[in-house]
């Protein structure tokens, strides 16, 4: 069961952006699969908005706004996604929608990877957080050979990025409160302000570091941000696996890191889906979005 709303719970607003559009080979994302089909997908951020503290948060910035930000083998790699859709830019978005990005208080990144940072430096004020892992992740990669996994290790502001603590243990942010992992249904979770308003949701099977966010919009109502623990809406139904295939080195790939805990992210899902009114938005689901387009930003959930 979700936790109930207080009697002076404060519920959040949330407004997807579309922070620009990449294409996907299906043969890569799914079990079974059509071997021919492809699909342009959006990159979805959000904008949260905290009424009583009075803050702005977004979690991820979609792509960056200029293929020229990438570095050379990202810039490769997003040959093989084409055709794409790269700027204006999420801040550019905001500043259209009469939002300034200086505006913009924290910046809580799903993953780090190029579809998801977008450009980090076009937020100045705000504190990034990120999942546990992460600022290894950027500093050292995976080793692989994936063209998709590429990581600057200069991404990230080091004096305005808070990297969560692993699950199980803590760490005191100098001006505020500990974040402490707690059970919340089938997740490890971190209450965000401690009024039940945003619960962060370790989620790490897609890349280490993965985490989704959960939204109290009322009473009754929630939204899952669920970044790239699906990327197409049939893994979350169970209509279809996670996809492999053979490398040319003759390694079995697979776009998750860990794909048996991203099977257990995608259970763990269900699960939620099912203790409440709780819509779930992967940030590539090209169905959701293109049913919801009155809903994007400067509108709202």
């Amino acid at each position: 069961m979700l936790p109930p709303a207080q009697d002076d719970q404060t519920f959040v607003a949330v407004s997807p952006i579309l922070g620009g559009e990449i294409t996907l080979p299906e043969k890569y994302f799914i079990d079974p699969a059509d071997p021919a089909a492809y699909h342009t997908v959006p990159s979805l951020a959000f904008l949260i908005q905290h009424p009583k503290l009075n803050r702005r948060i977004m979690f991820d910035l979609g792509l960056r706004s200029s293929i020229a930000s990438y570095s050379s083998p990202q810039q490769l790699h997003l040959t093989n996604r084409e055709p794409h859709t790269i700027g204006p830019g999420v801040a550019a978005v905001l500043q259209q929608g009469g939002l300034s990005p200086l505006d913009v208080d924290t910046v809580i990144l799903s993953h780090v990877h190029y579809d998801h940072h977008g450009d980090p430096d076009h937020f100045p004020r705000a504190q990034f957080i990120v999942g546990p892992g992460t600022t290894h992740l950027l500093e050292h990669g995976l080793g692989s050979s994936a063209s998709h996994q590429h990581f600057s290790d200069n991404l990230l502001p080091a004096d305005r990025t808070v990297e969560l603590p692993a699950v199980g243990t803590q760490l005191a942010k100098p001006t505020e409160s500990t974040y402490n992992w707690e059970l919340l249904g089938p997740f490890s979770a971190i209450d965000l302000f401690s009024d039940g308003s945003i619960f962060i949701l370790n989620s790490p099977g897609h890349l280490p570091g993965h985490i989704n966010l959960l939204c109290r919009l009322s009473a009754n109502k929630w939204v899952c941000l669920c970044g790239d623990a699906y990327h197409d809406r049939r893994l979350l139904t169970g209509e279809r696996d996670i996809a492999f295939w053979d490398g040319a080195d003759g390694a079995v790939c697979c776009i998750h890191n860990n794909p048996a805990a991203a099977r257990e992210a995608l259970g763990q899902l269900r699960e939620l889906a099912g203790m409440g009114d709780v819509e779930m938005i992967g940030a590539h689901d090209v169905g959701w979005y293109k049913g919801n387009l009155a809903r994007m930003f400067p509108q709202g959930l």
